[in-house]
């Protein structure tokens, strides 16, 4: 995968001198942060590391949770959302020593399940219907504390959650068995039940593709998820490219 770059310090920033202010008519919404202006980012970087930093931000966003529900929402297709989100679990389990679950919300090509292949007859959704409990629906993946929930046995037909204290219950119940959830959800445009889920979850990070996900499809997505009650913490700027060689890299 390619190296990221995680703009999440500008945001630590403003939590902490406030956030900056929408000049147009009808403002002061929150500005999603696209990199700090004049930042600099070596290409050879490790994703572990990268993950560290952006688990370190993520954990002083939140100071007041002490188990947390983050999402990860792109805004179209192939943003590198479930990549991102296997990456961050791998680095919360194995360098914060966290039992880490990973929700897949993403109904319309859910992939979790087949890169950790297992065989899931039995989603998050299934149980939230049937009132049992979500247990059942937690795979242990690779390490003893990384875990999966598929959405639902049969994915395509899985309905939006209408049912806000029922969403509710569901998280409470998840956070009594995992210290961190990670929502691997659909793109903005493709599912509008992303931007339902986005109000249960304590943080929103939107992933974008660098250079081709065009800034006023972001401005539309974070709008939306602004609406329906959704925190953004922040965006992680996915497949970026560098054009300058490394070793004037190492000179700035």
């Amino acid at each position: 995968m390619s190296n990221i770059y995680e703009a999440l310090a500008q945001a630590q920033k403003e939590r902490k001198t406030g956030p900056s202010m929408d000049p147009s008519p009808g403002g002061n919404r929150k500005e999603i942060p696209l990199g700090p202006k004049g930042g600099r980012a070596t290409p050879n970087i490790s994703i572990d590391a990268e993950m560290f930093t952006l688990y370190q931000h993520l954990d002083s966003l939140l100071p007041d949770f002490t188990q947390k529900s983050i999402q990860f929402i792109g805004c179209r297709e192939g943003e590198g959302v479930s990549t991102i989100v296997r990456e961050f679990a791998r680095c919360a389990v194995s360098r914060f020593g966290k039992k880490v679950l990973i929700m897949d919300a993403a109904h319309h090509n859910p992939s979790q399940h087949i890169y950790f292949n297992i065989e899931c007859n039995y989603g998050w959704k299934d149980a939230l219907g049937r009132g049992e409990p979500l247990g059942k629906a937690c795979y242990q993946a690779e390490n003893v504390n990384l875990f999966l929930s598929p959405i639902s046995s049969r994915p395509a037909l899985t309905q939006p959650i209408n049912d806000r204290s029922a969403a509710t219950a569901l998280f409470q119940e998840l956070k009594a068995l995992f210290d961190l959830i990670l929502i691997d959800s659909s793109p903005v445009t493709t599912s509008p039940d992303t931007v339902d889920i986005a109000r249960f979850a304590d943080g929103i990070v939107m992933v974008l593709e660098a250079e081709r996900t065009r800034w006023q499809m972001v401005e539309n997505v974070k709008e939306k998820i602004c609406r329906n009650g959704g925190n953004i913490l922040g965006v992680v700027l996915n497949k970026r490219k560098y054009y300058i060689p490394e070793t004037i890299y190492k000179k700035l």
